[in-house]
């Protein structure tokens, strides 16, 4: 009979479970069988066990023993019938949340055929198992074997040797473990005999999810986990490796429970949790656990053997007791000093954190975990928090909660054991966390995103290796969110936010190491920009004055914008591919749906976008309009020479446009002296064909510049510029052109002469009569005291005086004025062309007039339509100084004037 006792070590965090069954192997009859499972000291408390009998390999039809729990931590089954001992037994632990645990033991009938060679066998994945069963009562029958209840194999008669039966499982993996049984062909399953083959789902001495992590040494025949790693010992050992020998009648993973007999766990069957299986306590081996070991044999069914060395003493309950100075599994290793092996010797610790020291030695026998401390020079001792073991060397683990400025400085770790002592020192530095010092600066800011510089300058100790950007709304917000960065240089994206709302936004500073976080900075208020306008605008065609384009646009029907989505227009023009470089740009109000670009360029291509802007945020452009200035005129002529023929005339030759764009009917020379800046007279050919013509009328000795163009419906483009100077006294004309032509010689030197004398004495006649009119009119400002009048509609004249920082308004009839005499020019004989620039009430433009049957470039100065009466004033007073100076070649001269619906020009 047996009475089953089931230790139950409930699986903790990183621990195998602490479950142990046991039952009794040998008993005078069925009424002292039992079964017990019990959960050791390291398992979950509150944790419900049972045992229970497995109903599908071997079925009974009742159940009629009694399940009692007798104490914490047990229960027992007992009171069993007649055969209800016989089959595969549970002990299972189950706790709220996880998945229940158990232990299998297997009970043989004691009257069986068969008898397992062993209850369990436990192999690696990948070996080849041999499960033999003895044969009791030998019969020339055939052998069935049975796997969890199903056929399995045939064993003929004349394959039994030796009166047994083996089964061969080989490359055996996870899928092969389980309940093998055997029993003559047509006999009871209760005649035959069950075992259990337990299979490591890795190769040997290999553990973990894939297998690859080194099992540790496990002695005195502890099995490794296969999932865990941790060495699951027999009954009757203990410790990481199970080197440690409980004393005798205990078993446990901490030694902790008692057989409760004076016979020393004889006669008691263990199983514990896989991979180990079971076996006859420490010390004890036969079918009922009755025979204690042999000599120099030892442990869990006689497996060991001693193997003594250096005057050692096989124990057959804990294997060698070894002499003084030797230690071992078989005394073969002798006490040595310990001697520390691994330990940084500069450590740096960040203020307040909590870090970890390690400290590994070694020696005969290894140190344990009270054989280490760390010392301060000042007296500080700190003991181990935790200290691991493998067969060459100790490590021990120290924690340091919040560690303070006043730590720094030399330490030591120590180890003493029985073979001696051992210290190495180690300096500490404590580095201060750094913390930002100034808010986050605002670099750019969209609808949605802030672009964020996060330090500018800090406090503590560097480096700097982690930004973390902290932001949240001002109002309404309740937790932070954050952005982690690994660079200081680098501006932050905050993305993802509302538009038009304020943020508090400030940062956290790390170091390397635990704590390296330091305290938040100080804090920034950002406001992130008005939402994007999400309108298209849609350009109209565009229209074109000349060199001068005027965009259109509008805005697609039914959109609702306002002046709360948006605050205007921005227009953009870019240049020809492929650059497509943004030359303008220019924004609008909202209710302006049009803009107007000056000056471009012929026979250029140009794109223009138009989008909404709303504060500074911009919606999406516009569909880009292209569109290229044309002249619609002849093309430029070509080789243009001019050749100086006299003293007061210049042939000027060229040849036809490439591109006459239409019959040409003319062309237009236009001329002028070098450095002035206007007018510009011109001539005209008689008709398109001609090509050369004689521009008379120069004055001598005087540089000239000449260009060309042709007309045809209408005005072509212009040469470039050729230069030439009429003769003088035997001075040749200039021609600075691809092409130079000599001027002809003068008459006599009489002449010369006189003309010398002429011009001398007409530029001192004119520089005397300028100096006149300056002094005339600087004489008439003093007398009038900085007074200004204009012409007022009552016939009254109005005097601002300014006097010793006084403004007096007083009225005086208005004096008799004096007539002012200047040309007069027909609104009809002026051709406009270009806006030349403009100021604040006025703008000067190019156009080409007609005065006394010749043509010429002049520059004409307008008023505004919004012109004030002041501007009028100053206006005329500016056509007066014109009218006095008269004409000169060094200074703008005054063509004439003329007005039209009331403005001058």
């Amino acid at each position: 009979m047996l009475w089953l006792s089931l230790l139950c070590f409930v699986k903790l965090s990183d621990a195998v479970l602490d479950l142990t069954m046991t039952s009794t192997a040998e008993v005078p009859g069925i009424s002292h069988f039992s079964m017990s499972c019990v959960n050791g000291e390291r398992s979950l408390v509150h944790s419900n066990l049972d045992i229970r009998r497995d109903n599908h390999i071997f079925k009974f039809p009742h159940r009629n023993f009694m399940v009692v729990k007798p104490r914490h931590k047990e229960v027992v089954a007992r009171d069993f019938k007649e055969l209800e001992n016989i089959g595969i037994f549970y002990c299972e632990a189950t706790h709220q949340g996880t998945p229940p645990e158990k232990v299998t033991m297997i009970s043989n009938f004691n009257s069986a055929s068969f008898h397992p060679a062993q209850l369990t066998l436990t192999i690696n994945r990948g070996e080849t198992a041999n499960i033999s069963m003895q044969l009791l009562s030998p019969q020339k029958r055939d052998v069935m074997w049975k796997y969890n209840g199903n056929y399995y194999y045939m064993t003929h008669s004349n394959e039994v040797v030796n009166s047994t039966a083996v089964l061969t499982v080989e490359n055996a993996t996870f899928s092969n473990q389980g309940i093998y049984s055997a029993s003559f062909v047509g006999d009871s399953p209760v005649n035959g005999a069950w075992m259990r083959l337990i299979v490591r789902d890795c190769p040997r001495d290999k553990w973990g999810s894939y297998c690859d992590r080194q099992c540790p040494e496990c002695l005195n025949g502890g099995v490794c986990h296969d999932a865990d790693g941790d060495c699951i010992c027999p009954p009757g050992f203990m410790g990481m490796h199970c080197e440690i020998a409980c004393r005798e009648g205990m078993f446990g993973q901490n030694c902790q429970e008692s057989c409760g007999s004076d016979h020393n766990c004889k006669g008691l069957r263990f199983c514990l949790p896989d991979p180990y299986g079971c076996s006859c306590g420490s010390g004890w081996f036969g079918k009922h656990c009755e025979q204690a070991c042999h000599t120099d044999m030892y442990g869990p069914d006689c497996k060991l053997q001693c193997a003594c060395q250096n005057g050692g003493v096989c124990h057959r309950f804990g294997g060698c007791q070894c002499p003084l100075g030797w230690r071992g599994e078989h005394c073969d290793k002798s006490d040595r000093i310990p001697q520390i092996l691994d330990l940084n010797t500069n450590l740096d610790w960040n203020l307040n954190s909590s870090p970890t020291v390690t400290c590994t030695a070694t020696g005969n026998p290894l140190p344990i975990h009270d054989s280490f401390e760390l010392r301060k020079l000042d007296s500080t001792v700190i003991k181990a928090n935790h200290t691991t073991q493998d067969s060459k060397k100790s490590t021990a683990l120290f924690e340091i909660p919040h560690v303070k400025a006043e730590q720094a400085g030399q330490w030591e770790c120590r180890v003493s054991t029985k073979g001696g002592h051992d210290s190495r020192k180690f300096n500490l530095t404590i580095k201060e966390p750094p913390v930002a010092i100034t808010a986050p600066k605002l670099l750019k800011k969209w609808s949605k995103q802030l672009l964020v510089m996060p330090v500018d300058s800090y406090r503590g100790d560097g480096p700097i290796v982690s930004i973390r950007l902290l932001y949240k709304p001002v109002e309404n917000g309740v937790s932070w969110s954050s952005i982690i960065v690994y660079s200081d240089k680098e501006p932050i994206n905050l993305m993802n936010l509302k538009p038009t709302t304020p943020y508090r936004v400030r940062v956290q500073l790390s170091r390397p190491g635990e704590g390296g976080e330091g305290a938040l900075g100080p804090e920034a208020i950002m406001e992130t920009d008005c939402p994007e306008p999400t309108v298209q605008p849609e350009i109209d065609p565009s229209s074109v004055e000349g060199r001068n384009v005027t965009v259109h646009w509008r805005l697609p029907g039914n959109t609702g914008i306002n002046a709360a989505s948006a605050s205007g227009f921005l227009v953009q023009l870019f240049g020809p591919p492929p650059y497509s470089d943004k030359l303008q740009e220019e924004e609008t109000l909202l209710n302006v749906l049009s803009t107007k670009f000056h000056n471009l360029r012929y026979q250029q291509d140009y794109s223009v976008v138009v989008r909404l802007i709303n504060c500074s945020s911009q919606g999406p452009p516009s569909k880009p309009h292209h569109f290229r200035l044309s002249s619609l005129g002849p093309s430029s002529p070509r080789n243009v020479q001019a050749l100086a023929l006299s003293v007061s005339a210049v042939q000027v030759k060229w040849q036809p446009p490439e591109d006459p764009n239409g019959g040409i009917i003319k062309y237009v020379i236009e001329y002028q002296p070098v450095g002035q800046g206007s007018p510009h007279p011109w001539v005209d050919t008689d008709d398109g064909n001609k090509t050369i013509k004689d521009v008379t009328a120069l004055n001598g000795s005087t540089l000239y510049q000449f260009r060309v163009r042709a007309f045809s419906k209408l005005p072509g483009e212009w040469s470039k510029i050729v230069q030439a100077m009429t003769q003088g006294d035997g001075v040749e004309s200039l021609t600075p052109t691809t092409q130079g032509v000599a001027g002809k010689p003068l008459g006599d030197r009489y002449q010369l002469l006189v003309a010398i004398v002429g011009s001398v004495t007409v530029t001192f006649v004119t520089i005397l009569l300028v100096l006149l009119a300056l002094f005339f009119i600087r004489k008439t400002l003093v007398n009038r005291r900085r007074t200004f009048t204009y012409q007022s509609g009552s016939g009254e004249e109005t005097i601002l005086q300014f006097n010793s920082g006084t403004l007096t308004l007083t009225r005086r009839p208005k004096p008799t004025p004096e007539p002012l005499t200047y040309p007069i020019l027909e609104w009809e004989d002026i051709k406009f062309e270009d806006v030349i620039g403009e100021g604040n009430f006025g703008q000067v433009i190019k156009a080409m007039i007609k005065k006394d049957g010749s043509k010429m470039s002049a520059a004409i100065k307008m008023l505004k339509e919004y012109a004030t009466e002041n501007d009028h004033r100053d206006f005329a007073g500016e056509l007066e100084v014109l009218c006095k100076l008269g004409q000169h070649p060094n200074i703008i001269n005054l063509i004439g004037a003329c007005e039209n619906r009331g403005e001058e020009q």
